[in-house]
This record gives C-alpha cells, structure tokens and sequence, in this order.
C-alpha cells in the first residue's frame, strides 16, 4: 500500500549520508521503482555533493541487494536515472541552495528530513543548528517554494522522556 502510495512521486531526502538516510534510500529504490528520489548533501572539504552521494551513499553495503540483483552496471545506470543529488545544508539559511536546488525542491512532493546530529558530545550551538533549526529551515523554505508539499520529519534526537 504505502509503496502504491509513492508510486510516481518525487522524494527529497535529508540525512541520506546517514545510517538512517542511507537505509531509507535503499528501502525507496527497491520497494518503489517508480520513484525519484533527491537526495540533499553537504558538499565536503575535497568532494561535491554527487562524489559524496556516490561514495559515502551508493557503496554502501546496504545496496548489496540491488547489485546483486541489477548487476553492477544496471544498478548505477538506475542510480543515474532515478536520483538527483543537490548540495545544500539544513545548517544554512535556505538549505544552502542555489537557484537550480531551489527549482528541483519547489518540484518534489513529499520531503523526509532524517538529518540529525547524533553525537552526545556534539558543540551545542552545532546541535542547535541542525537537530533544532534545520526542520524550522525545511519549513520555512518549503513554504515559500512549495507549500503543498508533504514533510515527515524523523527525529534522531534524545527526545522522549522515561514514558
């Protein structure tokens, strides 16, 4: 039902460098193979987001099933037609995103935001900036670009209490 339900859709990930994200990625391309998935990912020191995707994303282990059953060249030809990878950072003020981002954002409609940090001795004002303020970004930028679109925010925070 739910991949019915996903069929033909646009889904814009956060957190897809994650182990969360990257499992979530996984999950979407062999259970929804109508779907196109964006993927939002921090440019790194020596790296564009699309190297990063490739590198710390798709050779992940947890494709190990989609290789198999794909063959290596039909799994990376699938990754090339069924993601788009943007740079960008729930850290910044409009997710970082240049005018093209901003475009394939305003397109998508449902966004799962699984970026987080996790670390118990994460900088606080760096845990404010991504655990507190970067669904508050989402959002915001969501409603200036695409207000209809669906937003599920998974939260890897410490959040819920001894109940």
């Amino acid at each position: 039902m739910i991949a019915e339900s996903l069929e033909g859709k646009r889904i814009f990930v956060t957190g897809s460098t994650g182990f969360l994200g990257t499992a979530l990625v996984e999950r979407l391309m062999r259970s929804v193979p109508g779907c196109e998935i964006v993927l939002l990912v921090r440019p790194g020191k020596r790296s564009t987001p699309a190297e990063r995707a490739r590198l710390e994303v798709f050779r992940n282990n947890a494709f190990d099933r989609l290789v198999a059953d794909r063959g290596k060249d039909g799994f990376w030809a699938e990754v090339e037609r069924r993601v788009t990878v943007v740079g960008g950072d729930i850290g910044s003020d409009h997710l970082g995103l240049d005018q093209a981002g901003r475009e394939v954002l305003g397109r998508c409609d449902i966004v799962i935001h699984s970026a987080a940090t996790v670390s118990f001795d994460a900088p606080i004002d760096g845990a404010i900036e991504v655990n507190l303020l970067g669904p508050t970004r989402i959002v915001e930028t969501l409603q200036e670009l695409a207000p209809a679109t669906h937003l599920v925010a998974v939260s890897t925070c410490y959040v819920a209490g001894n109940r």
